[in-house]
């Protein structure tokens, strides 16, 4: 589902056990229901997970938490910018809105959630931030990748816990996996030429 202002994409992962990729920043909950209870059934999710911490990803957590009685997962390094009050107040002023934090449990690199349609595998890609994921289904190719690269763009790298070089090695690590649909944190989503679009991601980062 796109993101509208704020919001980063969000993506509902289908079978038996469905979950939700990230959550928007919470400013159009409403809107964010009504477009994914097009694609399956909702009542179904129990569990969301997020990319990385930063609020234009995780604000709507708590609206959805509440809506699903779901489990939000977060990886363990960057659970603190949800966790402590003094970065999610930070986060709040950086943005320039309100949005209600929740609590979050934490996974970590190399674990799998399936849906029983589906098994994605936590890739750790950190760069972005310190905790930032991608999730990948070898058996369909598909690449959910957060904000670690777009089509056609890389994500940044100088908010806080961002660094350069890690980002350079996640995108690496993304060329090694044979993926074929990118699914991204923000902007359109490619097919069938996700080695192009990680390419294009090193060359925008100077290292190709």
């Amino acid at each position: 589902m796109p993101g509208m202002g704020f919001d980063s994409n969000i993506f509902l992962v289908t079978g038996d056990d469905p979950f939700i990729v990230d959550t928007g920043a919470g400013s159009n909950i409403t809107r964010v229901l009504r477009g994914l209870s097009e694609f399956g059934n909702l009542d179904a999710v129990k569990r969301i997970l997020l990319t990385h911490g930063h609020l234009d990803h995780v604000g709507g957590a708590a609206g959805l938490r509440k809506r699903f009685i779901a489990e939000v997962l977060i990886h363990e390094l960057d659970a603190p910018m949800i966790r402590d009050s003094g970065a999610w107040e930070r986060q709040l002023r950086m943005f320039g809105m309100e949005a209600e934090p929740t609590d979050v449990g934490t996974f970590a690199g190399g674990d799998v959630f399936s849906t029983g349609e589906h098994d994605f595998k936590v890739i750790h890609t950190p760069g972005h931030t310190a905790g930032s994921v991608s999730l990948f289904d070898s058996s369909s190719g598909a690449l959910i990748s957060g904000d670690t690269i777009f089509a056609g763009g890389v994500g940044r790298w100088d908010l806080p816990t961002g660094n350069y070089r890690e980002l350079v090695k996640s995108v690496k690590r993304l060329m090694e996996l044979d993926a074929v649909d990118l699914y991204p944190g923000h902007g359109p989503c490619a097919y069938g030429n996700v080695r192009e679009q990680i390419a294009g991601a090193l060359r925008h980062l100077g290292d190709a």
